[in-house]
């Protein structure tokens, strides 16, 4: 089981109104997830003319129960819409993700309690989101990202006008990984995404009652 990273927000943060407040940092490169040799891996690769993929984590805070549809409309189906937008995205994993597999419905199943007057679950395996739906928890769900494919080394490739093989190489400035980049769009696109199941949810009136950023 991955170790969830320490939450540092390099990236910035995102608010819709004053309840749902939306982080997405840089969850592992590389197969390193020690934060600390994040940076030492993206310049060795660097100097090598390559370049590193990785995952991003994202939660979102404060989102109240309710908010979503147990169908086309669910959550997790229209934050993947969102994120398989951003180029290089490859997979999106929710809660536990494919970890799921690992693990009995006993072990899976995110179990209610009374906190006072709030309703909270002891576990958040589902990433906040039970049929589509939030359940008060925090959203909590996962991006791959690929390598950058613009890189300075030489590669193989076919001149498809002339239908021969040849080779291409890149030059100019290129960025190791786009995963800090990606945070911030990732950040973007889940606040409008929010906002929009807030708006489908309660109406306009509600994100007028608080701040929006």
């Amino acid at each position: 089981m991955r170790q969830k990273a320490e939450f540092r927000n390099k990236s910035g943060k995102n608010k819709v109104n004053r309840h749902a407040n939306i982080f997405a940092v840089m969850y592992d490169i590389a197969t390193t997830e020690q934060q600390e040799k994040i940076l030492q891996k993206t310049l060795e690769i660097k100097n090598a003319d390559d370049s590193v993929g990785g995952i991003m984590e994202t939660v979102i805070v404060g989102v109240p129960c309710g908010v979503g549809e147990p169908w086309f409309d669910s959550i997790e189906s229209m934050l993947s819409h969102a994120m398989f937008s951003i180029p290089a995205i490859k997979g999106v994993e929710f809660g536990l993700g494919f970890d799921c597999a690992k693990i009995l419905g006993s072990q899976m199943n995110d179990e209610f309690y009374v906190d006072g007057d709030s309703i909270r679950t002891r576990s958040n395996n589902n990433g906040g989101i039970n049929g589509g739906i939030s359940n008060g928890m925090p959203i909590v769900f996962k991006c791959v990202v690929k390598p950058t494919s613009s890189i300075s080394r030489k590669q193989k490739t076919v001149n498809f006008i002339e239908m021969k093989d040849t080779e291409i190489e890149i030059e100019g400035r290129h960025d190791a990984t786009i995963i800090p980049r990606a945070c911030v769009v990732a950040e973007t696109l889940s606040a409008i995404v929010i906002a929009d199941l807030l708006i489908t949810r309660y109406g306009t009136d509600y994100l007028a009652s608080g701040e929006i950023e």
